[in-house]
């Protein structure tokens, strides 16, 4: 994997900026909008959500020639899933506790995670085909942005390159 040459981000800082800044402002108003203005409920759930799957991608999933969707879709991972509780997500966030507990029982609400008994979070089974189509969208756009961002420090680069 290649890293970006410090000075080269330093003086394109602005422009890679502009890209970067398009997808994540977009991709905020779409957040906004999906989740009814409540940027904290998507927020608690993006990290319930990364916390439950995180350590069977990392260990499973990312070398797999199945792939992540297709061992989900067998339910392969839930021997290795990962619950948390209210208390790390407003650690890992600075969400206050209680918010991101008025956010659990919305988000509960919605069918999207379960309690359990000792508070532990977790996702609901089949909850990602709610979000299929945000997710098909934002893949695209994130896909568009990580191509022009891709090309111009390849352009930057080159021309940086040529001036020497």
């Amino acid at each position: 994997m290649s890293t970006l040459p410090r000075e080269l981000v330093k003086s394109h800082r602005r422009e890679l900026s502009y890209i970067v800044g398009g997808f994540t402002t977009d991709h905020l108003i779409r957040l906004y909008a999906a989740f009814d203005g409540d940027l904290a409920a998507a927020i608690v759930l993006g990290t319930i959500g990364q916390h439950y799957i995180q350590q069977y991608y990392e260990a499973v999933a990312r070398e797999s020639t199945a792939g992540l969707d297709r061992l989900v879709d067998e339910g392969r991972h839930l021997a290795r899933v990962r619950s948390c509780n209210a208390m790390s997500v407003s650690a890992a966030t600075g969400i206050p506790r209680e918010t991101v507990r008025r956010k659990v029982r919305w988000l509960v609400e919605q069918d999207w995670i379960t309690v359990g008994k000792r508070g532990e979070l977790a996702l609901v089974p089949g909850m990602s085909r709610h979000f299929e189509a945000f997710d098909l969208e934002t893949i695209a756009r994130f896909h568009r942005a990580a191509t022009d961002f891709h090309q111009q420090v390849s352009r930057r680069r080159l021309a940086s390159t040529a001036r020497r």
